[in-house]
């Protein structure tokens, strides 16, 4: 929910950019989470990840855009949340992994429409296609196909197969949806993909 509100305040490249930052807070907390040493390498990819995210947000801040950067960084925090306890419920197949996330976000977004607006929800009649897609395709094959994989692949595959999505969100956004960046929020973009790989595929 903070990712789809993120992409109504503040657009699909700049949020999708902060909520792959979730893998970073995981990588930092390791030590805490998951018993692991903090490496020079992860250090370094954190601090890369940071003058990132300031080229990125410094122009979004002063725009008055505040809360869509404040469900933006919500969104990483969940994200992190979600690799955490993914990492820590071993012996759950793809499948099963799916269908437990998906039926306890249905249940989730059920209850905060229920609350919000008393079920009430007004879909133009053209948005349904596209909505049957997004539900279908993107979130349930999709989820299927990540989550399937994650036990047989190595580390460092996974993590260069998931940041391509940050990096294909910027370059569809740009070319479908007509979002523009700045030279110094590209370097930005850049910066918070190289860094994150970095604290994740470069070992000391």
């Amino acid at each position: 929910m903070f990712l789809y509100e993120a992409y109504q305040q503040i657009g699909v490249s700049f949020a999708s950019l902060l909520y792959y930052c979730g893998p970073v807070i995981v990588m930092i907390l390791s030590p805490l989470l998951f018993q692991k040493r903090l490496t020079k390498p992860k250090i370094a990819g954190f601090a890369i990840v940071l003058i990132g995210i300031l080229l990125v947000n410094g122009r979004l801040a002063g725009a008055g855009n505040a809360w869509g950067l404040f469900c933006g960084a919500m969104s990483a925090i969940m994200y992190a949340f979600m690799v955490t306890l993914n990492r820590k419920s071993e012996g759950i197949t793809g499948l099963e992994n799916s269908v437990i996330q998906l039926t306890v976000s249905f249940l989730t977004v059920v209850v905060f429409v229920g609350v919000k607006q008393a079920f009430v929800i007004h879909v133009p009649s053209g948005a349904w296609g596209w909505i049957l897609v997004l539900g279908v395709v993107n979130t349930g094959i999709g989820c299927y196909l990540y989550f399937s994989p994650l036990a047989k692949l190595p580390v460092q595959t996974v993590a260069i197969c998931g940041y391509l999505e940050p990096l294909s969100a910027v370059v569809f956004a740009a070319l479908l949806l007509g979002e523009q960046m700045t030279t110094l929020q590209i370097v930005g973009a850049l910066c918070i993909i190289g860094g994150a790989m970095v604290g994740e595929l470069v070992k000391e």
